[in-house]
């Protein structure tokens, strides 16, 4: 399977490449009212079986924007047990549609994230969603998705993906690199059918599928000002978990402090029972260094914690955007991430290292000579809600006017 890194240069022969303003460039649909009549409201049917972190934060900010518009009725799932959600949303969500299409609710459109099989949720929904248009976002996709305990089970994972992306009227994904690598893992992976292996599965998905960037809501970053301490503080805002390699992080700053320089450390994020207790003996091992370690309480706090930091960390292995570090640097910190994965499509190359030494040097030259606070906020000033609400509009109304 070859991940594609997601610059201009990278295309799959054949294909259509996605690309951020894929939606914008369409015309608008034909219940745009015209001046002075009133507007059409839709009613969207809204699937995420795993309703935390940023899957929640783009469906809960997207509807408190489409409105009076669009009306949503959300079915939701607690953000835990990822692959059982993948294997029992639908028909969960499935009944749960059915008992409102009963009541006598009509939609315009599902919405579903990847954490639902949407095949078998349109064919367990049956009249419900009859005839009705659907798109499945992805925030990820699971043939890029690097498991430590991989097993044949395991393997039905990407499959919904797949399927999913079949059932679907339009894919839409989060980055270029997320678009690209799912397409290019696909024939690899039907390689693996034991027989009946189906032609042109990617070219299909591919022909239907565009890449719109997730927004986020910089309100709590707009009322934590900037403050800076007396020393150099490196922020490290990710889930304690496998994929983003925390060991990587506090093997750099465990450098810099063998070296005795003179910062501090901030160890964000949701933590997991998995990786806890090794991320935490390792942030106990900077000593007085060390100024936080674990998720903020409130959204408010995690806010002042980023504006409070000079630099902020990802030595991630599978990201496919990071709204976190997005979050940090429009709070003031500098950016500094792997040259890999989503990264190299969104940040420049002065953000971004290549090896462990590189970052160690990188974070070596930010402690010495502290960055200006805001040296990329007009970057993520574009990943706004307030930036991309109308290429979103223009999306949805467009699936939505083909019914």
């Amino acid at each position: 399977m070859r991940g594609g890194r997601g610059g201009p240069g990278h295309r799959a022969h054949g294909r259509r490449r996605a690309g951020r303003h894929d939606a914008a460039r369409l015309p608008l649909s034909r219940v745009q009212a015209a001046e002075g009549t009133a507007r059409v409201t839709r009613r969207a049917l809204v699937l995420e079986p795993y309703y935390g972190g940023s899957h929640r934060a783009v469906v809960d900010g997207l509807l408190a924007r489409l409105a009076p518009d669009w009306e949503a009725d959300t079915l939701t799932l607690p953000a835990r047990k990822w692959k059982w959600r993948m294997r029992g949303a639908a028909i969960t969500m499935a009944e749960q549609a059915r008992a409102l299409h009963a009541a006598g609710t009509r939609w315009d459109l599902v919405f579903a994230s990847t954490f639902v099989n949407l095949a078998e949720f349109v064919g367990l929904a049956g009249d419900a969603v009859a005839g009705v248009p659907s798109v499945v976002y992805f925030h990820e996709n699971q043939l890029l998705y690097p498991d430590r305990h991989t097993a044949e089970w395991d393997l039905q994972f990407p499959l919904t993906n797949i399927t999913s992306a079949l059932a679907a009227d339009e894919c839409w994904f989060n980055t270029r690199w997320n678009f690209d690598g799912f397409l290019d893992g696909i024939p690899g992976f039907i390689r693996q059918f034991p027989d009946h292996h189906p032609k042109g599965v990617a070219e299909r998905i591919a022909a239907k599928s565009s890449v719109l960037h997730p927004p986020f809501d910089p309100a709590a970053f707009d009322a934590a000002p900037v403050v800076r301490g007396p020393v150099a503080r490196i922020v490290w805002p990710h889930r304690w978990e496998h994929d983003k390699a925390p060991e990587a992080f506090f093997a750099a700053v465990g450098v810099l402090a063998a070296e005795g320089l003179d910062f501090e450390v901030a160890v964000a994020g949701q933590e997991f029972r998995e990786t806890s207790d090794q991320v935490r003996a390792a942030a106990q091992a900077l000593g007085g260094r060390l100024v936080h370690a674990g998720e903020p309480e409130t959204r408010e706090a995690y806010a002042r914690l980023l504006a409070s930091s000079d630099t902020a960390v990802s030595t991630a292995i599978n990201e496919f955007f990071g709204l976190a570090m997005m979050e940090a640097a429009y709070a003031g910190c500098y950016p500094l991430v792997p040259d890999r994965l989503a990264y190299p499509e969104i940040y420049p190359a002065e953000h971004r290292y290549e090896d462990a030494a590189a970052l160690v040097a990188r974070l070596r030259s930010l402690v010495l000579e502290r960055p200006a606070p805001g040296a990329a906020r007009v970057l993520a000033e574009t990943y706004t809600f307030d930036a991309l609400m109308p290429e979103w509009r223009d999306a949805l109304e467009r699936v939505a006017s083909t019914r």
